[in-house]
């Protein structure tokens, strides 16, 4: 997973619907791909659409690329439009360090870049699954690229419960600071789950934030491998 800069687009490299990412990587000679969908309510009024598009290829078995895009469109309260456009291509990579070990969690890093912008992040990855349980933490930089301008650290850990192979439900909770520790950027928490429902994926996730960001996200996406 990669640091994107629009608040509702980075997730296109997360394991939906959530922000934090899980330290597999998509197998040697696989791809997969994603479309999702996000509607984000500001404080005090008005509205943010965000649709992506994201799509990961196996290179060898630890590592992956991935490319992916979004479209943002930005209301007031009345409906009227405010911003509407196109994000950067992003494009990321993502090496799996340690997998497979029983005594050890997974472990991967993945880095990554819009094009265009001096900005990249870079995000440590660990993974840990016991039965039905599925436990990841994330600890990402984002910096800007240019002299003198501080980036940020981002931080989340995530759980996932499978019902079945099916059905799974999940929760999250992050946030981000200025890297010289100077402000709190954002903190935001998530539930929500995924299905099955023959060769795809469909998730549903509610994200709530503190004053620092919307009210609330809505998020929603179809991800199948082949």
């Amino acid at each position: 997973m990669i640091a994107l800069l629009l608040i509702c687009s980075w997730r296109v490299w997360a394991a939906r619907p959530l922000d934090t990412d899980d330290a597999g990587t998509v197998e040697r000679g696989k791809t997969e791909a994603a479309l999702s969908f996000e509607y984000c309510q500001y404080r005090p009024d008005g509205s943010c659409q965000v649709p992506g598009v994201a799509v990961k290829h196996g290179l060898t078995d630890m590592l992956d690329i991935g490319l992916g895009f979004s479209h943002s469109t930005d209301r007031d309260a009345e409906g009227n439009t405010l911003g509407w456009g196109v994000s950067p291509l992003e494009v990321g990579l993502k090496f799996a360090l340690l997998k497979g070990k029983e005594v050890w969690p997974d472990i991967s890093i993945s880095a990554g870049f819009e094009t265009g912008s001096p900005e990249y992040g870079m995000n440590l990855i660990l993974s840990r699954e016991h039965g039905p349980w599925g436990v990841h933490y994330n600890l990402g930089y984002d910096a800007s690229g240019e002299a003198m301008v501080n980036g940020s650290m981002r931080t989340s850990m995530a759980a996932v419960y499978a019902f079945s192979d099916r059905v799974r439900i999940c929760g999250e909770l992050g946030g981000e600071i200025m890297d010289d520790g100077s402000e709190v950027l954002g903190n935001s928490g998530l539930i929500g789950g995924s299905v099955t429902i023959g060769p795809v994926d469909w998730d549903l996730g509610f994200r709530i934030y503190d004053q620092r960001g919307p009210q609330t996200t809505i998020t929603t996406g179809i991800t199948a491998g082949f």
